[in-house]
Order: structure tokens, then sequence, then C-alpha cells
């Protein structure tokens, strides 16, 4: 268990750094390092398709670490999703030889424990949870980072049975409150605090997933599965000012207006944005606003007649640590 504590806890210094290139990492008890061996099955993510675009292949970085807990053919990715949003992800089942496991019983572990995940997630289908605090059989809970017997919480697998092809679709509904920053890439790592660990960390939100053959494998059976784990981070909409400063006579009032898209540059209605101001300039009519069908939100700025200098007015999607500005001149 000590040795599974240290791969996870790898994981979670891994997405927490926000890795881009190639990490050495020394695990504790690295003299006992074992070699991964070529599993018995083989787990591949299918929808969405993973690929240079869209992800992060981080299984470099896995190589003489924590790759030696999982079969040889590990495949680690970083993935993004939107905050709240709803997700199906197939996976194919195979033989080694790549002949589809057909008509088989499959799971998709969620918030692999030691994970330190925080993310919270309803499903449709069925679930093999071993703890005893969630309120219904679609619930999917955090992960308590090893600390599941004293929450009666632990790791919740997704069950699924597998088509003619070997593939097997899961549904996530995602229900944290707030996300990551959105990200400048769909294959570029978000920046993260340094030396934090995700499950502690207010920039980092996120899911470590993991298909398998059994509902909550253990260390020596996950070496007999080649599989691709995700990261997947769920990140807030993207916050854009309609445009970014103004010139304003003093004495009257001006709209100033932000656009909220996601990851697929849609508009997102329905999430509150906060503001904060400083500088010259009446404070702020209002504190909050939910976004519109346009994705959009508003808010006014005014300052007295014979007011000179500039007003920073800055919107926060709701528990998000960073913001968008508008800088209003006052002149």
């Amino acid at each position: 268990m000590k040795s599974k504590r240290n791969r996870n806890l790898l994981l979670a210094t891994l997405s927490a750094i926000g890795l881009t290139g190639t990490l050495w990492l020394v695990p504790a008890g690295a003299a006992n390092y074992q070699a991964p061996v070529a599993g018995n099955y083989v787990m591949r993510l299918v929808s969405p398709l993973p690929g240079t675009d869209n992800s992060v292949d981080l299984t470099a970085d896995a190589k003489g670490t924590w790759d030696q807990f999982y079969g040889k053919g590990l495949r680690a990715l970083s993935m993004y999703a939107d905050v709240r949003s709803e997700l199906n992800l197939t996976f194919k089942y195979t033989t080694p030889a790549g002949a589809p496991l057909t008509n088989r019983t499959v799971y998709l572990v969620v918030n692999k424990k030691y994970s330190c995940s925080k993310t919270t997630f309803s499903t449709t289908q069925d679930t093999d949870y071993p703890g005893h605090n969630r309120s219904n059989k679609n619930s999917i809970l955090r992960d308590w980072c090893g600390d599941q017997p004293q929450m009666g919480a632990g790791e919740t697998s997704i069950i699924a049975r597998t088509d003619a092809f070997g593939k097997a679709t899961f549904n996530l509904r995602n229900y944290s409150i707030t996300g990551e920053q959105f990200p400048k890439s769909l294959n570029q790592m978000n920046q993260y605090s340094a030396g934090i660990a995700c499950g502690d960390d207010s920039m980092c939100m996120q899911t470590t997933l993991a298909p398998s053959m059994v509902a909550h494998p253990n260390e020596s059976y996950e070496r007999t599965e080649d599989k691709d784990l995700v990261f997947l981070h769920f990140v807030n909409p993207k916050v854009a000012p309609v445009a970014s400063k103004y010139t304003v006579k003093p004495g009257t009032t001006k709209t100033l207006t932000f656009k909220l898209t996601n990851l697929t540059g849609q508009p997102v209605a329905g999430t509150t944005v906060t503001f904060d101001s400083w500088g010259e300039g009446d404070a702020l009519p209002i504190w909050s606003a939910i976004s519109n069908a346009k994705g959009e939100v508003s808010v006014k700025v005014s300052a007295p007649k014979g007011t000179v200098g500039l007003q920073v007015v800055r919107a926060f999607v709701f528990g998000s640590p960073k913001g968008t500005d508008i800088k209003v001149y006052w002149k």
C-alpha cells in the first residue's frame, strides 16, 4: 500500500506543476523498481480520440518511475473538459493481439484512489462503490487521498458492457462548483502552484480516470493491464472583454461587457461572474451578474466630472483565482 501511495503522490505532483517536458522523478523505494511487463488486456480511449491537438502525452515522464505499477503499454494523457459539462467517454477493450473483448463487463475507475481528485459527478449508469457516504448509486464523490476509512469513501467505478467491437461508453456529468483557468491551448498544460499537489491546489481541478477489467484493481492486477490513464482537467469558461479599454468622459456612464465561451467556442449561459474595481471612478453598482443566453455579462462604470485617471474593472468566474480586465481611462 505504501508503494501505491507513493505512485499516486507522484501523479498528483505531475499534474500540479504543469508539466510540458520530461521530468525526472525518483520515487521512494526506487531500488526495488520493477520494470513493467506486457499486459493481458489493452484499453484505449477512442472517443474523444486523443491526439497532438487536444491532449498532452505524459507517458515519457512515467518511464522509470510510476510506470512500474501498470502494464508495459501504459499511456498517460492530460486532457481538458468544461466544468459542469456532461461527457461521454468511449474506451476500446482488446487482447494484446488486437482482438476485441466483446460482450464483457468492464469498468471505468473515476477519482482513482490516492489521486486526491476533488471532482464530483453523477452518472446514469450502474456503479461499484465500496463506501457508504453517498446519497444514491449514481453519485460519484471525490477521492479523499487515502482517508477512505475515516471518510467512508473510496474510488467509484462505472459499469458498462462492451459491444461487438470491444467498445464501451461511460457518461459523466460534472458537478464541481468552479474549475481551472481556461487553457491557452488544448495541447498545453495549465500552470499550477509550484510544489503543491493538485488535490491541495486551488488552481487545479482534475479527475484521474482509469479503465479496467475489474472494479477496483489492486497493484499487482493493474500490472496485467495496458491502458490509457487519463488526467481530465475541468476548466472555467473563457472570459473575454468585448473591448479591453475605453476612454470615457467624466460625468457620464459607460457599460462594460464580458463574454463567456466554452472549449468549443460556444457561449456559456447561467454562470455567475463577480466584479472588482480599483483606481479612479465610482464604486461599481453591482458585484456580480449571471451570463445571459449570449454568454454576456455587463456592469456600468461612472465617475464625477473632473475625474482624471485610470479605472480597472476585473471580471472573475465565481470561485476562480484569476480574472479578466477592462481598462477605463477617464479624461
